[in-house]
Order: structure tokens, then sequence, then C-alpha cells
């Protein structure tokens, strides 16, 4: 019960990172508001909160937007009276490079990737200013430390987390703590159904010769959110299968086309 008697608001959480780590913090004890576009999975995401004996309530948020957001951090008080753990972890993003994306397309991965995080932090950190307390917990990427072709506006985004990462928990401490994961190769939506072979070439890029799963980043969300980080701040925690540490000795990827998939 690591959470015990907290309210713990995760955005994207109708699949995925943001399910599993609704699942998990309600099972340490977390009241949890689900938040999140998709109507029908975020009801799937409470229901199975509810019936392991949970509690959890769903309000429908497109992040992107701050009339929606604002209302977010509303309806979290009207439903729980605080806030201490804000989980910003949705995404959805158009691939291209400089030349080739849209401003359309560039301007809704930031708003949502990035801006996102601010517009929750610029509602959320008065409320935990008042409290006493609180944590954020970012979920960035491998893609803030590693270029890949065709990703300039996600990686700009994911880049800009980890510095807003920093900016929070020097701005807010130490009544509030940021933190930040950088998951790398984990099998969300946001994948377009990988075929068996692709997830293999994928699996080969790691020490650890697989892909990870939404549940293993869960258990890191579960340690940024608790007091087993109690001494942590304003840092990022790489959760991929030891891809970098493998990048550093060898210099390249395995096979190049597994690149798109980290």
């Amino acid at each position: 019960m690591l959470l015990e008697n907290q309210v713990a608001l995760v955005t994207g959480a109708a699949s995925g990172i943001g399910r599993a780590s609704a699942q998990l913090f309600a099972r340490e004890g977390a009241k949890v508001v689900v938040a999140d576009i998709r109507e029908t999975k975020s009801l799937a995401t409470v229901e199975s909160i509810r019936a392991s004996g949970g509690k959890a309530v769903f309000v429908r948020t497109d992040v992107g937007k701050m009339g929606e957001v604002q209302r977010l951090i509303q309806e979290t008080l009207s439903n729980f009276g605080r806030l201490d753990v804000l989980y910003s972890n949705a995404a959805a993003y158009a691939m291209g490079s400089t030349t080739s994306i849209s401003e359309t397309d560039w301007d809704r991965t930031l708003d949502v990737c990035l801006k996102a995080t601010w517009m929750l932090a610029h509602h959320a950190v008065p409320v935990m200013l008042d409290q006493g307390k609180g944590v954020i917990i970012v979920t960035g990427s491998n893609h803030a430390i590693r270029g890949y072709p065709d990703y300039a506006a996600y990686q700009a985004a994911k880049g800009g987390l980890l510095a807003l990462t920093r900016s929070l928990a020097a701005d807010y401490a130490p009544t509030i703590r940021a933190n930040a994961i950088l998951p790398g190769g984990v099998i969300t939506d946001l994948w377009d159904e990988p075929t068996d072979e692709e997830l293999e070439l994928a699996s080969q890029t790691t020490p650890l010769k697989r892909i990870g799963t939404p549940e293993e980043i869960a258990q890191v969300a579960l340690f940024f959110a608790s007091e087993m980080s109690s001494y942590v701040t304003g840092t990022h925690l790489l959760v991929d299968g030891g891809f970098n540490s493998m990048h550093l000795i060898d210099g390249h990827l395995h096979d190049p086309s597994a690149r798109k998939y980290l």
C-alpha cells in the first residue's frame, strides 16, 4: 500500500503504460483519475480497477487543450478533494522531418507531448503547494536523447519534457518532486500493429533481447510516485532494456531497420 490514501491522476490511461500505471497505483491504495480522449477503453480501465476493489473515475480529456486540462484538475478535486500524484503520460504524434511535417501536425504533436505537461502542472502545482506535498511524473522517451529519422516534432517534444522536468523540480522543491521516465521499446497503442518479424528485429537491439511491457514502466512510475524515491527529483530514468548502453558499446544497432521501433 505504497500510495494509501493518496489521489493519483494518470493521463493517457485508456491503454498501455497509462492503464498499467493506473491499475498499479490503485492496487497500492491510490484513488485514481483516469484521463484520456478514448472513452470506451478508459471506462474499461476504470472497471478493471473497481473490479479489484479500487476506486477510480474517468474524466474525458484532450490534454492538448487548456480548457479541458483545467476542467480535469477541477474534476479531480471535486471527486477526491486532493491531488498527490500527477502522471503526465499521454502522447500523440505525426512523423516527418523538419521540412516534411506540416505546421498542423507539428503543433498537435507539441501540444499533446509537451505543452500538455506544462498545462497540467500549471493547474496542479498550486493544489499541491497548498497541500504541502506532491509528485509529478512525466513519460519522456528514448527519443529525448537519441536522434532518429522522421521524428522531428516528437523528438523536440520529448527533449523539451526533460528540460521542463528539471524546471519543475527546481521551481517547486522541496514541496513537489518531479521526475521523468524514458522508456525504450514498449508495446503500446502507438505501435502500428507490428509483425512478429518486426518485433524480433526490435528485440535484438537490446541486451535483454526483448521489448518492454507497460507493466514494467508502471513499476518505475510507482517508484517515482512513492516514498521509495523520496530523495530523487529533477532527473530521469532510462527504462530501455539496456538499449543505450549497447549503443555505447557497439556504436550501432544490430539492424538499422529496427530503429523506427525505439
